[in-house]
This record gives C-alpha cells, structure tokens and sequence, in this order.
C-alpha cells in the first residue's frame, strides 16, 4: 500500500472521574514500550500509550501508540498513531514505508490514514512526524487480536518489501487513564492537561442520572478552539449512552494557561448496572475522499464504581440543558400539618455560577415514598426575577399532599424539566429520609428573615393574647413583618397554623394588608385561630409559611380544582402571655395604638334617670406601622351591684379605633367623651353609689375581648 501526503490528527482525551479519589500510578500497559508519564507530588500526568518501537537504521524508528477499538454492532472502528523520527543526517521518505493492520488469524483490514495539511512525507533530519490512521474491523474482533506490521520498500529482498516491525498489545494493554490521574494530550500541536473536578449520581425510579465534572488548561502559548467531539457512557455489557456535554462543545476556545469546567450528564437505564463504566470519547471527522463522515474513538477513561448519594441535603448538584449549566441545592425537606393531610414541601436553591445570564428553566417534579408510592408536586416561585444573573441564586418549592397518616422511610425527590415540545425528562434526583424533615424554630426573641428576591421580609413574634368567648375562645398573636426591600412592596401571603405539644394543630387565619409597605417599614398583622375554652395555651407553636396553590390530585368532586397549602415554613416559639389586667388606664396597649384615660368620673341626673360617664383620653398610633384593625373595637364599662337583686347595672360604649364616626370612635389626640345611660328604675337600685369598676376590653372579631384593664373609683369623684 502506498502512503500518501496527509493531515494530522490530533485525538483529545478527557478524564472525567470521582472528585473523591487518590491518584493511580501509571504503569507500562504496552507490549515493547512503556507509558509516557510525568509523576510530581501534587498530581500524576498520562500521555500517550506506546505499543512498541521498531529501528529503521541509525538512530531513526517509528513507534506505534494510542491504539483504540470502538466495538459496534455491524462493525468495529480502529484507531492508532505512527511516529517516525529521523535520527540520521538524511532526509527520510515516508512514502517509502507502509503500514499493515491485521488479525491474529490471519484476516486483513485496510488501514486508511487520516488526512492532514502539507508535505508531511519528507522527514528532515532531527526532526520527528506523527501519521495517523483508522480502520474498519469485524463486530466480533478484539484489541488484543490485532497485529500491526510496519513495512519499508526494499529492492534488495525478494518481494521489495521487508518487515522493520510487527507490534501487538499484550493481554493487559489499556489506554484507559487511570482513576486519579490528570491527562496531557494535545490539540493541533497545542499541549493541553485535563483532569476530573468531581462527580455525582442519582437516579429516579428507571434511570441513573450521572454528572460529569472536569477542567481543561490550556498550557500551551496560543489559543484553541476545540473538534467536534462526542461523549459516551459505555457499560459493563458494552452499552452506549450518549452524554450531553456543556462548555466543551465543537468549537469552544481555550485560552494560554486558562483553565475550563464542563459538564457531561445523562442517563442510564438501571437495568444496565452502575459498574464497570467507562467514559468513551469520540470524534466526527470525514474520510479521505470527503465523501462519508466517520465517528472515531479518541479517549476511554476508567470510571469508579457508581456510589449513589444516601441523602442529598444541603449537597450541589448541576445540570444542563441547552440554555446552560444550572446548579440546584436542596435546602429543606419538610412535612408540614395542614387538615386532614400533610404537605411535603422541598425548599430548592437554584445558583448560576457561569458568566452568563440564563433563563429560569421550567421545572416541575414529583416525589418518590419508599420506591414504590408516587405522589405529584406543584411547582411554587417565590423569587419575583425573570432571569438568572452570573453569580445570583432563586429558591423554588415543589410541594405535594399526602394522608396524614402516612408513613415512609425513604423519599426521593425527581427534579424535571418540560420543554417548548411539552416533553419532559429528569433532570436530577434527590435523596431523603423522614428523620431530615423538621422545620426551623425561630425562639420567643428570634427573627426569621427570608430573603428572595423582591420579597425580603423580617418575621418575629411581639406578643400573644386570648380573647374570651361564650363557647370557645380565640388565641392570637401578634406577628411584626419589616420590609427589607428597596421598594414600595406588597407583603407577600403566608398561612398560619398553632400546633400544640402533642401534634394538635389549629388552623390559623391572618388579617390582610391592603397597602404596600415602604422599604424598611413595618406591618402588624394578627394571627387568629378558635380554641377550645379553658385550653392551655402555653405550648402553643405557630407554623408560617409561604402561601402555595396545589393542582388537585384527589380524587372525588372538586378532585381536579386547585387546592391551597403552604410551603417553606417555620415554627415559632410563642411568649408568655400577660394574663392579668392593668390597675390603671395609662398606656394601655392595642398596637399600634396606645389609649390613656384620664379625668374620670360620674354624674346622675335622678330626675331623668341617667347616668353620664365623662372621661379624657389620649389615643397615639404608630404611624410607621402599617395594619388592618377593621374588626378591633375598645369597650368601656361601668359596673356596679343593685341592692335587691344582686344583679350588675353595666354602663358601656364600644369604640372604633381611629374611625371615620366621633360618636362611634377614638380619634387618634386628645379628647374628651361621655357615656350616656338613661333607666330610672335600674338607677334608683344602685346598692349604695360608694365605688364602682371601671373596665377596658379589648374586642376582637365576634365579640371575643380581652379585659386591658380594672380599677374601682369612688361615684362623682373625678380623678387626676
């Protein structure tokens, strides 16, 4: 066969492995040669692999490394690389020399080099050429059947054709780089290491879900752009799945000294097993005549064994897509009381540690209880961004419904992304247990800050209060909401419940905020919910959280209706509340107003029958404070015995609090009022006129009040 002039190829080999491994010594895997490595005491380099070397006179041979076979199931394809170098003082002629490609067997295969640029054949002294070629095979032939001979056009031997060398690879040849090691190759004549950053796996209920995370550092003194490069998964049965590759595409530049990341992910059935993986790198390239493209082997890489991740919190795992690579963090996995049912909510972070903006993808997911039970999640944003900045972060929560009375072991949550086709694939898998899945507890004096994007917000407790009733009681707490956004901004919606000690929950209800709330301003908002009368209220916990809307996954009437829950949620621990009642009415506290009374006292006009209750009062309001008081009231009454009965005259008023009506309502200033009641037979009863009680409730919702304060004054006495 006669060679003729043509164009290097340059084969890239990259090493994609644990980020948790020690370095592997590379030892000779070749017949006549060992291999070319550079071991220093921070890392181990691999260059090529040699077959074995052959003289050709002087000190001038040619050297075969590099050979590869990628199995297939019509045929195989076989790659390799002849080196000559001239150590004489006169130009050598490749074309006088050919190379052979055989089987142990005897079977023939036409070796076909590659094309390349110039007039590569001429060998000047001193120097050296790399010649590379490839080859179709049988689908049933093996590397280690192969024999390549080398062969030097001679006209003194019979034929004009004399062997200088005949190489094949020994039982244990491999070009497969080691675990641990870093890889030099070169690209057009540029040198190049790769090396393995980290990798993670998971997997869901069909597939294993493996990323791939490498540099690449150019160490050469100009720029590259990088071939069309393939990327493959090989298993032990010799299965191939393709992988898609990220930042190391087909035409990627690397800079002198700059170092790359680049990510392969993909998946694999798990069927196929999770050992005895290999990572196969190939090139397209076309043949010599232009007329076909051929894909050939360029890399294989020893994979470890495939540990999967027991419980996925709090680890970074990335992923691809055509926009970019994302990096998704699950933060918390709860499982929160919510009526008859529980929500299990997932807090995910989702960061773009690139240099370009992407686009939020669009996820969706479900969960996983025990491999066996699939329960639907929604998808929740809670971040207000349309887009994803270099360096910034936005929080999802998948979240989904199941009995209360359910229970699980272990939880996998299967992370999806849907395309513009409506087609969805997995994109990660995160692990969990039910042992990871409490909520935060945010102490008596303890604020909870949430800071997404456009609703960043401070959370903490000011005090509790029971409102008493006929029938049952109401429990509230008064909950301080700052503003800590640049804007004027709406409070973002939350949902309440009270829990008690031994799993009891209360449903809650918040009273709104109609306005916006200027940056650093503060909200007051009341957190009410029904219990029984006389309940303990001491252990009482109240559980926040984020608002969500469910899609319907029941099933019945109404199954297929959106449903509301919450997700991202909190516990706080509640304080004491202060039971007893004021003896005075200075600086009584209905946040945020303050009421003093002042200058009470009492007339009768025994004529008409009436008693007249004159008081001053100084009502303040925190102006700062932004809150709703639209079913708060003030009541003051007057109480005293009547003799014969021993039944109680009670003289009130209920007050709005800063109403539109004087007569209905406290002004926010100084001012003055009376309260009038008009009964000539009630008042002729009083029992002696001495003392009465003068009380001040608060009044909450359907008549619930709280008694602020009590005092007996002295009849017709004014006081100070």
């Amino acid at each position: 066969m006669t060679i003729r002039h043509h164009q290097i190829m340059y084969l890239l080999l990259f090493l994609l492995l644990s980020s948790v491994v020690s370095p592997v010594s590379a030892s000779a895997d070749s017949g006549d040669a060992a291999s070319s490595s550079v071991e220093s005491a921070e890392e181990l380099v691999v260059g090529s692999t040699s077959l074995g070397k052959a003289s050709i006179g002087g000190d001038s041979y040619m050297e075969v490394t590099d050979l590869m076979l990628l199995p297939g199931d019509q045929d195989g394809i076989v790659t390799f690389t002849v080196h000559v170098h001239n150590g004489g003082v006169s130009e050598l002629s490749f074309k006088n020399y050919w190379v052979r490609l055989q089987s142990k067997a005897g079977s023939t295969f036409t070796a076909n080099q590659l094309a390349q640029s110039g007039d590569t054949n001429r060998i000047a002294p001193g120097t050296s050429e790399m010649y590379s070629f490839y080859a179709k095979v049988s689908a049933s032939t093996e590397l280690q059947d192969l024999v390549i001979k080398l062969v030097q056009l001679d006209f003194s031997v019979s034929g004009f054709e004399r062997v200088v060398g005949q190489m094949s690879p020994s039982a244990d040849y491999s070009v497969a780089t080691p675990v641990g090691a870093n890889r030099s190759v070169r690209i057009d004549g540029t040198p190049f290491y790769a090396n393995i950053h980290r990798t993670s796996i998971s997997r869901n209920e069909d597939n294993y879900l493996p990323s791939i995370y490498f540099e690449m550092e150019n160490k050469g003194t100009g720029s590259i752009k990088l071939p069309d490069l393939s990327y493959f998964i090989r298993t032990a049965q010799g299965h191939m799945y393709p992988l898609q590759a990220t930042k190391v595409g087909k035409g990627m530049e690397l800079q002198p000294l700059a170092e790359k990341e680049g990510l392969l992910s993909g998946s694999i059935p798990r069927e196929a097993g999770a050992e005895g993986w290999q990572l196969v790198i190939t090139e397209t390239t076309t043949t010599s005549d232009g007329k076909s493209s051929l894909k050939l082997p360029v890399a294989f890489f020893k994979m470890p064994e495939a540990v999967e991740v027991e419980v996925s919190l709090g680890n970074d795992y990335e992923f691809s897509n055509k926009s970019g690579t994302y990096t998704a963090r699950l933060t918390s996995l709860q499982r929160l009381p919510w009526e008859d049912q529980d929500i299990l909510a997932a807090n995910i972070t989702l960061t773009n540690k690139g240099n370009q903006a992407l686009p939020i993808p669009d996820l969706k997911g479900y969960f996983e209880l025990d491999d066996a039970v699939t329960v639907e999640a929604s998808l929740i944003r809670t971040d207000r961004v349309i887009s994803l900045q270099p360096g910034k972060e936005v929080h999802l929560q998948l979240a989904g419904k199941i009995p209360y009375t359910s229970d699980f072991k272990d939880l996998n949550l299967i992370l999806q992304e849907k395309t513009a086709d409506n087609q969805v694939s997995d994109l990660l898998t995160f692990h969990h247990n039910k042992e990871l899945m409490g909520m935060k507890m945010i102490p008596t004096d303890g604020t909870r800050t949430l800071t997404d994007i456009g609703q960043s917000a401070a959370y903490s407790v000011r005090s509790t209060q029971t409102f008493e009733g006929e029938g049952a009681d109401l429990f509230t707490v008064q909950l301080r909401v700052e503003n800590l956004e640049k804007r004027f901004t709406d409070l973002r919606k939350q949902v309440a419940q009270f829990k008690a000690e031994d799993g009891t929950v209360f449903p809650a209800h918040m009273t709104a905020i109609n306005n916006k709330i200027i940056p650093g301003g503060k909200a007051l908002i009341y957190i009410y919910g029904t219990i029984p009368k006389g309940y303990k209220t001491a252990d009482l916990q109240l559980i926040l959280g984020d608002a969500a809307t469910f899609q319907g996954t029941g099933s019945g009437k109404g199954a297929s209706e959106d449903e509301v829950g919450y997700v991202n949620a909190a516990s706080f621990q509640l304080p004491d509340e202060i039971e007893d009642p004021k003896n005075g009415f200075a600086e009584l506290d209905v946040y945020p107003y303050t009421l003093t009374l002042s200058h009470i006292g009492t007339q009768i006009n025994f004529a008409q029958g009436t008693v007249m209750l004159d008081f001053d009062y100084d009502l303040k309001r925190d102006t700062f404070v932004e809150t709703s008081m639209k079913d708060h009231s003030l009541i003051v009454e007057l109480r005293d015995e009547l003799s014969e009965s021993g039944k109680e005259i009670i003289v009130s008023q209920t007050y709005e609090l800063d109403g539109t009506d004087p007569i209905k309502s406290l002004q926010v200033g100084f001012h003055d009022t009376t309260i009038t009641y008009t009964n000539k037979d009630t008042i002729y009863k009083i029992r002696d006129m001495k003392s009465y009680q003068l009380n001040v409730y608060h009044q909450f919702q359907n008549g619930q009040k709280k008694l602020l304060a009590t005092k007996e004054l002295d009849w017709f006495i004014y006081t100070d």
